[in-house]
């Protein structure tokens, strides 16, 4: 995967927002919770760019890159 600086920066935004939320909701952080909070994420503001931001970020996330 190639990524630009802006396309880099979002998705570590989405990451990073992933895990806020997890802590907001005092659930456990691991793999698994992440990957599933940036989903869940994705399918409630992803339409278009933004929703493929968040399937990279979960992709990047599941691969352990």
């Amino acid at each position: 995967m190639k990524f630009n600086d802006e396309q880099t920066g979002l998705i570590g935004l989405a990451i990073g927002a992933a895990v806020i939320g997890l802590v907001a909701e005092r659930r456990s952080i691991s793999r698994d919770t992440i990957i599933e909070e940036i989903e869940r994420q994705g399918r409630n503001r992803g339409d278009g760019v933004e929703g493929d931001i968040f399937l990279k970020a979960a992709e990047l996330v599941r691969k352990g890159v």
